[in-house]
């Protein structure tokens, strides 16, 4: 299943489209979302660079939180952990997000995979916009 399948809480973002980020699955709490690998999201190693599968694993915490708000509440990431525990090199990248309490401060976390194998895990923290865009 692919997002065009999936109806989005939010208009596509752009950098999904620069990043080639999906969705594949989504339910109450829960985002799954998947980055191919391409040389353009490598360091100069040939690894991939920190900030795509921060940007993944980010991703994924949105559409578990938009799962869980109401339709149209805006909401922002205001802190967010990543350890990398894997290099990437070849194949997709699988994030898996889930909510942990639901409120005007919203924790989640979420997991990175590549082959099965754990690549990264996050601890991501946002809040929901007030009416004039604010904190």
């Amino acid at each position: 299943m692919t997002d065009k399948e999936i109806k989005l809480p939010f208009p596509t973002p752009p950098i999904w489209k620069l990043l080639n980020i999906e969705v594949i699955e989504m339910f109450r709490g829960y985002g799954r979302l998947v980055m191919p690998f391409h040389k353009k999201l490598t360091q100069p190693y040939g690894i991939v660079h920190g900030g795509a599968i921060f940007s993944l694993a980010d991703s994924a915490v949105a559409i578990a939180i938009a799962t869980v708000v109401e339709p149209k509440t805006k909401f922002v990431t205001v802190e967010m952990k990543i350890n990398f525990l894997k290099l990437v090199k070849e194949g997709v990248m699988e994030a898996k997000a889930r909510v942990l309490k639901v409120g005007r401060v919203i924790p989640a976390e979420a997991e990175v995979f590549n082959n099965d194998k754990l690549v990264a895990k996050a601890i991501a923290t946002s809040i929901i916009l007030d009416e004039n865009n604010r904190f």
